[in-house]
Order: C-alpha cells, then sequence, then structure tokens
C-alpha cells in the first residue's frame, strides 16, 4: 500500500463514513502566516475547486502551472497550503493530503461521492467522431477502464475491445490533471491499432475545450463541468472521476479542514494559521 493510500486509510476511519464535520484543531500557534497557492486560470482544477469550495480564491498569494508545481511549492515552504488531483500525487511528493469535512479521499469515497471535492474527467468533441475517434472513445470506455481503475475510479465495467484498426490522426488538447491517464491509454490503445497516430498537447481544460469548438482539435481533455454554453455545443463522455484533495506540508499539524475553513483561507479572511476558527 502507497503512503498515500495508507494516509486516506487512516483518515478515514478517523473520520468515519458519516464522518464529524469539525475536529478539534491542533496547536497551529507556531506555523505563522498562510502561504495559499493555487491553480491558473482556465485550469479545469481550479474551476472545480472554486466550485466546490464556493470560493474565488481572493487570498492566493501564489499560482501553479500544473500539478507538478503545486505539489512542488507546498512540499517546499511548511506554511503553503493547496489543492491538485488526487490520483496525480505520487507516492513521495512530499505533501500530507487533509481530510475535508471529516472524510478522506480514497477510491471508495470517491465512488461513493461521500468525499466533497469529487470531480469527472471528460472527453468532448464537436458533432461526430470520426472512425478513429469512435473506435478510440469504444476502447477508453471498454477495455480501457482497466488502466483508469489504476489511478482513478472507473466508471464503467472492463469489457472485450477488438478495434476496427481505423487509420489516421487524431488530436487531443486539454487538461494537465487529467493527461498522465489519458497519455497511458493512449499508448495502450495503440497496442490495439497500431494505424492510429494520436497527440495530445497538454494546456488547460479551458482551452482544450475552446480548440474543440474551433475545430482546432478533434477531442477536448477536460477536468471541470463544461459550462452550459460548451454543453450545448460539445458532445461529452465522462470516462473517469476523481477528486481534488487539499495538501499541505508534512510538518503542518492538521489532518483534516472543513469547507468553511478552507473557504476562509482560500478567501483571505484567515492569514495565520493560528487564526483558524473552529
Amino acid at each position: 500500500m502507497s503512503g498515500l493510500a495508507l494516509a486516506a486509510l487512516l483518515l478515514a476511519l478517523l473520520g468515519g463514513c458519516g464522518g464529524t464535520k469539525s475536529q478539534p484543531l491542533p496547536d497551529l500557534s507556531d506555523m505563522g502566516e498562510v502561504l495559499v497557492i493555487a491553480r491558473e486560470e482556465g485550469s479545469g482544477t481550479r474551476t472545480e475547486w472554486e466550485r466546490l469550495a464556493d470560493t474565488r480564491e481572493a487570498g492566493a498569494d501564489e499560482t501553479a502551472a500544473s500539478t507538478q508545481e503545486v505539489l512542488s511549492k507546498t512540499a517546499g515552504a511548511r506554511d503553503a497550503i493547496g489543492y491538485a488531483a488526487y490520483s496525480a500525487i505520487p507516492e513521495g511528493a512530499g505533501v500530507k493530503v487533509l481530510a475535508v469535512d471529516g472524510i478522506a479521499p480514497s477510491a471508495e469515497t470517491i465512488q461513493s461521492g461521500k468525499y466533497p471535492l469529487c470531480r469527472a474527467y471528460t472527453l468532448a468533441y464537436m458533432g461526430k467522431p470520426s472512425d478513429l475517434g469512435r473506435d478510440f472513445l469504444t476502447y477508453v470506455l471498454g477495455a480501457g477502464q482497466a488502466i483508469v481503475g489504476q489511478s482513478c475510479v472507473p466508471v464503467g465495467k472492463v469489457s472485450t475491445f477488438l478495434s476496427d484498426k481505423s487509420a489516421g490522426t487524431l488530436t487531443i488538447q486539454g487538461s494537465s490533471s487529467a493527461a498522465p491517464l489519458l497519455e497511458t491509454l493512449i499508448a495502450d490503445y495503440e497496442t490495439y491499432n497500431p494505424n492510429a497516430e494520436i497527440s495530445l498537447s497538454v494546456t488547460d481544460s479551458t482551452a482544450g475545450l475552446t480548440a474543440a469548438i474551433q475545430g482546432r482539435c478533434d477531442l477536448a481533455l477536460s477536468s471541470r463541468t463544461l459550462e452550459d454554453y460548451e454543453q450545448e455545443l460539445l458532445e461529452r463522455v465522462e470516462f473517469a472521476r476523481d477528486a481534488v484533495a487539499v495538501v499541505v506540508h508534512p510538518d503542518n499539524p492538521l489532518t483534516a479542514l472543513t469547507r468553511s475553513q478552507l473557504k476562509s483561507l482560500f478567501d483571505g479572511h484567515t492569514a495565520r494559521w493560528a487564526d483558524l476558527a473552529d
């Protein structure tokens, strides 16, 4: 069992399935001022975080252009707090994952929806997909679910896949959070269909969705809920479920926060750790 998985299990046992939403806070008197790290504009993780935590992040001190940068900044600063895709936090990342409202992120709490910061990964496209696009999507929702289950929560059962060997190119653009998973899916799909040439351009969810609408890519990779106008223009397929995890430095004595506490921190209402209210 990985370090993060063990930590999640321990937090889940502490919080319980029903979980008390607020736990007594440890002594934070020596933690100093809070360093709030946010994602860049356009990030699907940022959009979902703001929606789920009900924050506009007015208190953000720094921004990071990727999950890896969030983890690096948080691991390097004792007073830092940030958020990242749960599935993209590797063992040994040098951060601590907190429970939220008494529930720790795990495959079980994401699948059940009990963890309060869950979100979906989707592939979206304009009109009808090409033969290659349709074959790839069939793979992702079938045999590819075995790979999805290695890092995220699958949306369906693994099924047998027989590629129709469609030839051509497929361009995908979007989320940096979901990109590692999709890169693995692409590599596996190409073993079924050697005639395929699939390229993934890692930008952010908004850029990918805009590119799909404008016809500059075949598929958009999104880690956020689509806006109403995007849903009207694009067809979409959910292929994995993940969560937004709250991360702090390992020396931070906290193990859990409530959403109201997170909102206070990220909105800038709580500037010092010691001022965090129960």
